[in-house]
């Protein structure tokens, strides 16, 4: 695979047509879903492929009419984040893709905050090991996405302690 920072990349224009997509951007979900499934089969075991073809699965979702589809799509996404996750468990801009995800799926038919909650509170240990794994907006945004993921699990104590935790940043 050429370099991740190579603008020519094929992946590198998957993950810009991506982000216009998570923007509402509903063509570019599809064809950033395309140019995935191709890399996908070139590349099977690379996990940013996976997690980003996932998360497009995701968008599909979103975008589609059907609730039937909606729901399969979502489903299909969060297997290939997980498939992603398998692949390769610490890179941090999967943890994102899947938390972020975990986060605005409705709780009551997806039951992910429980992923949601792994995957940032993976991102905060990492950060307590290492203190320049994220940007103070970062931890900012993780923290604040913990809380809203363990009130979605139920457990408004946690989510409490974690709204604490993230008034004494500032």
């Amino acid at each position: 695979m050429p370099s991740q920072s190579d603008p020519m990349n094929p992946f590198e224009e998957a993950k810009a047509l991506h982000n216009k997509g998570v923007d509402g951007d509903k063509k570019a979900v599809i064809q950033a879903n395309e140019l995935l499934f191709k890399l996908r089969a070139t590349e099977p075991d690379d996990a940013r492929i996976e997690a980003y073809y996932g998360s497009t699965l995701v968008l599909l979702g979103r975008d589609a009419v059907k609730i039937l589809e909606k729901a399969d799509k979502a489903e299909e996404g969060l297997d290939a984040l997980n498939r992603a996750i398998s692949l390769d468990a610490n890179i941090k801009e999967i943890r994102f893709l899947r938390g972020n995800i975990c986060l605005r799926l409705p709780e009551s038919f997806f039951h992910c905050s429980k992923t949601a909650i792994e995957d940032f509170t993976f991102l905060l240990d990492r950060y307590k090991e290492n203190s320049s794994y994220l940007t103070q907006q970062q931890v900012r945004e993780v923290l604040q996405n913990l809380s809203i993921a363990y009130q979605n699990a139920g457990q408004p104590d946690q989510a409490d302690l974690v709204l604490q935790r993230l008034n004494q940043m500032d």
